[in-house]
């Protein structure tokens, strides 16, 4: 039996606590730089999908990691009281995961 695992990173614009929290800096860094690479280094998973309504990562994240996926979050999806489950739901449909 052959198993796929993904890593599903939600990353939403509008962070209720942190503004700019997934783009923030952190020694040079985004803090999405972080957390991909993590997930990339740790080869475990066939695919890291990247959840987001952030323009900055849907520009930047595929050329500076090719090997992820981007999922563009709908603007039902996008607000702090919509469920989790509701957007990996969503991301199940599109991602083939």
């Amino acid at each position: 039996m052959n198993i796929n695992i993904s890593a599903i990173v939600p990353m939403r614009d509008n962070s209720e606590r942190i503004k700019n929290k997934n783009i923030h800096l952190f020694n040079g860094r985004p803090l999405y730089h972080y957390i991909i690479n993590t997930l990339i280094d740790c080869n475990v998973f066939e695919s890291v999908i990247i959840d987001t309504d952030i323009e900055s990562i849907k520009t930047e994240a595929p050329r500076k990691f090719p090997q992820i996926k981007i999922i563009d979050r709908p603007d039902h999806l996008k607000a702090g009281e919509i469920p989790m489950n509701n957007v990996l739901h969503h991301l199940i449909g599109r991602a083939h995961v």
